[in-house]
């Protein structure tokens, strides 16, 4: 996570976020008073939420795990599945 202040910020908006969304950087802002915010791509932040939706699928992660670990031989061909 990257880190900056909020008079940097202010100074160099565009420079201080671009790394937000070329390399999916988070940008963790402090202010002065404690009260520190952080910075992502839209397209990080739907990723969370879905990652957080999934989550709260009874079984959900666990079926992911499982077909994760599942050897290539034992799935079923795509175009064997009924639609």
């Amino acid at each position: 996570m990257l880190e900056t202040t909020v008079t940097k910020l202010r100074k160099s908006l565009n420079k201080e976020i671009e790394p937000c969304f070329n390399n999916h950087e988070t940008l963790h802002v402090k202010q002065r008073d404690g009260k520190d915010f952080v910075i992502m791509s839209a397209e990080d932040w739907r990723a969370i939420e879905e990652t957080l939706f999934l989550n709260k699928i009874q079984n959900m992660v666990e079926s992911l795990h499982n077909a994760a670990n599942e050897p290539i031989e034992q799935g079923i061909n795509l175009k064997d599945l009924d639609w």
